[in-house]
């Protein structure tokens, strides 16, 4: 049920000109374009400065770990593995400071227990263990490895692989955590075996890896709980089967953009996916983010994405936004930023647009084109590909865009709806900001204030767009045409809530808290505690929703414009975030 409230009507008299352009469905025009460049009209110059730990730190701090005094007694004589170590952002009242904080997890294989160790990255020896039970972390590129080893000496698999009647491909879930009877207590790993063209009778399917035991695990109809592995059915372009990049992989950068006389336009903090904040990460993180400045945002990313299938044939799952897959970038590698390509005026083209799960780059691409400049990013969790894009132009214009893809598996085959949650942290001049909710295109002489915490379903008779309001600037928050309506499981399409600090995500209302297990629903309504919106420090959640159907193929697209090279197509979603007053 959607949260009833009280609201505020507020006079269209109060709006500037602009926002009654935007109320009669007319997005405002763009800004004048800066001067033109040699070579390019209206070019933009961008500078790119790595800050925080670097890779070799961060590997320092990991080599060091198992010594330490809280860890050693746990890990002595066993068999374990170190999955990922990730920086743990503490949201502050203050501008967002470089994270001083860091969380390690370490699987025991002798025990069958996930080991978390916590601590301050300038002090690791002072670190803190905790045994965790009944939870299963994230694969790492090593462990699936270690797992496919198993398999190769496997009679019957092994022949498949090493004849490449059959190869791997990872799948959904990536391990084992459900059962009828409550949580799995053995570590198992899967692995997808796609046959290949060739004489044969190899059967797709998807098996257990047991890594304690070297052993093993076939599951029921060829495939474990909430996965398909259909012997005649497979949707997709094959899978590439390229490293991907593990969690905590260092990269953050400050980026700075600049138009042909010197003026900063933009300045903001760059977190790569490996590195993002949240449970499970949240693609390319943006902090601190000011036009000709002025504070626009203080954090902006996906923290919550999941998928839900039609009649439950597979799923539903809860996906994770820090495992960068390779795709197309044809540039340069920033000297001293790992994991950051200037491709000058040359598009990074993902899987979205070619179906091609192959590429020459992992991490963060920058491109321009006209007077915007691009950050694009291409993701893996299993089998799904995902295509994580900022747009920021010399007007102050934002695109926020999201992509959804997969490379062969037969879960996709059956129709299925992704959902998408940006989250904006909006400080417009400041953190106190008000938001208002406009009617597009009829009834434009009333704005509506939205005084305390709700959440609202975006209904298609009665098209909104919202105007986040600072001191004398505002941004319009435009829904995107792809953007879809929230069904019972995406439970609504926004919701506006109070910003709070914690020392987790979940307390820091950063994401709900859920990993890749249940509940995979958005679980947002929780922070819905009815405080006083008007005049304060706004979050908002943004929900987009994409349907896919066997039909329905990877389909992105990069349509020109006045506006630039912005990725579109049916498989994208994303809002448009528009300047008043800059």
């Amino acid at each position: 049920m959607i949260k009833s409230t009280t609201r505020l009507i507020l006079p269209i008299c109060a709006l500037s000109f602009v926002s009654i352009l935007a109320a009669l469905g007319e997005k405002p025009s763009a800004a004048p374009k800066g001067a033109t460049a040699p070579g390019k009209a209206g070019s933009v110059n961008v500078k790119v400065v790595a800050v925080g730990l670097s890779q070799a730190q961060m590997d320092a701090i990991e080599k060091a770990l198992p010594q330490n005094r809280s860890l050693a007694p746990l890990l002595q004589g066993t068999n374990y593995r170190l999955l990922y170590t990730e920086s743990v952002d503490i949201a502050a009242a203050a501008p967002a400071t470089l994270n001083d904080r860091f969380r390690s997890v370490f699987y025991d294989y002798t025990r069958q227990r996930a080991i978390v160790v916590s601590g301050s990255l300038g002090r690791p020896g002072s670190a803190v263990a905790q045994v965790v039970k009944d939870w299963q972390p994230y694969v790492n590129d090593d462990e699936f490895q270690e797992a496919e080893a198993v398999l190769m000496a496997d009679p019957v698999f092994g022949r498949a692989l090493h004849s490449r009647a059959a190869t791997t491909y990872r799948p959904m879930p990536p391990v084992q955590g459900w059962a009828d009877d409550g949580p799995v207590t053995e570590r198992i790993v899967n692995i997808g075996l796609l046959p290949q063209p060739g004489p044969g009778d190899f059967q797709h399917q998807i098996v257990g890896v047991n890594l304690a035991r070297k052993s093993v695990v076939r599951y029921p109809g060829h495939a474990p709980s909430r996965a398909k592995a259909n012997p005649d059915a497979t949707c997709g372009a094959p899978g590439a089967g390229q490293p991907t990049t593990r969690r905590g992989t260092a990269g953050q950068y400050q980026l700075t953009v600049t138009d042909t006389e010197g003026t900063v336009l933009w300045d903001m903090l760059v977190l790569r996916p490996s590195i993002s904040s949240g449970t499970n990460a949240s693609g390319i993180e943006l902090q601190n983010v000011s036009y000709k400045g002025h504070t626009v945002l203080k954090r902006a990313s996906v923290p919550i994405l999941n998928v839900l299938y039609d009649s439950g044939q597979c799923g539903p799952y809860r996906d994770w936004l820090y495992q960068e897959g390779m795709f197309q970038a044809d540039g340069t590698d920033i000297e001293g930023a790992p994991g950051f390509r200037d491709c000058g005026t040359t598009p990074a083209t993902t899987f979205l647009e070619t179906e091609v799960d192959t590429g020459n780059f992992r991490g963060v691409a920058l491109y321009r084109d006209g007077t915007e400049v691009v950050l694009v990013t291409e993701m893996e969790a299993g089998w799904y590909r995902y295509i994580h894009e900022w747009g920021f132009d010399a007007d102050g214009t934002i695109h926020p865009r999201f992509g959804f893809a997969a490379v062969a598996n037969s879960c996709t085959c059956f129709v299925h709806s992704h959902h998408a949650y940006f989250r904006f942290d909006f400080d417009i001049d400041g953190p106190t900001n008000s938001v208002i909710e406009l009617p597009v295109g009829s009834n434009p002489n009333v704005g509506i204030r939205v005084v305390n915490e709700e959440k609202i379903l975006r209904d298609p008779n009665s098209p909104k767009y919202y105007q986040i309001r600072g001191r004398q600037r505002s941004y319009l928050l435009y829904p995107g045409v792809n953007d879809g309506i929230a069904d019972a499981y995406g439970q609504a399409d926004l919701w506006f809530l109070h910003w709070h600090d914690g020392p987790t995500p979940l307390e820091a209302e950063i994401d709900d808290g859920h990993d890749f297990f249940d509940p995979t629903q958005a679980d947002l309504d929780q922070f819905l505690t009815g405080e006083k919106l008007r005049k304060q420090d706004s979050v908002v959640w943004y929900h987009a929703s994409f349907m896919h159907t066997p039909d329905n193929h990877a389909d992105g697209r990069r349509t020109g414009s006045a506006k630039g090279n912005t990725l579109s197509g049916p498989d994208v979603v994303g809002p448009d975030l528009v300047p008043v007053g800059f």
